[in-house]
């Protein structure tokens, strides 16, 4: 390689790298909403972590929130897809819970908006 090919190379990770940052953070939840039966239980920052508990007459759930993710990771009901739909962490990803009408979902900290129209 030349001393020129060098720099260049320097320059496009130098430019690259901050747009890559961005890319990769984009997107990422900021809190998650639990609501059971369509009402909203809690609101809960993915900044800290901590386990959730939810018991109800249809059953209950446990969540946790670790390194900025949220999972189930216990319930009672038959068929285990919350469980099984491992950790959410960006901008609208859900685990949901039929038997149970339970539902988490990750939302932004700047989503004021659903749709822009002109």
């Amino acid at each position: 390689m030349k001393k020129h090919d060098i720099i260049l190379l320097v320059v496009i990770i130098i430019v690259l790298l901050p747009i890559a940052i961005i890319l990769l953070n984009l997107g990422k939840g900021g809190y998650a909403i639990v609501k059971i039966n369509g009402r909203v239980m809690k609101t809960i920052s993915l900044n800290k972590d901590g386990l959730y508990a939810y018991v109800t007459d249809y059953g209950y759930n446990k969540i946790e929130v670790k390194d900025g993710k949220v999972r189930v990771f216990e319930a009672d009901c038959p068929n285990q897809d919350c469980v099984n739909k491992g950790y959410i962490e960006r901008n609208g990803e859900s685990i949901i819970c039929l038997p149970h009408k339970f539902e988490v979902t990750i939302k932004s900290k700047d989503d004021d908006y659903d749709v822009i129209v002109q």
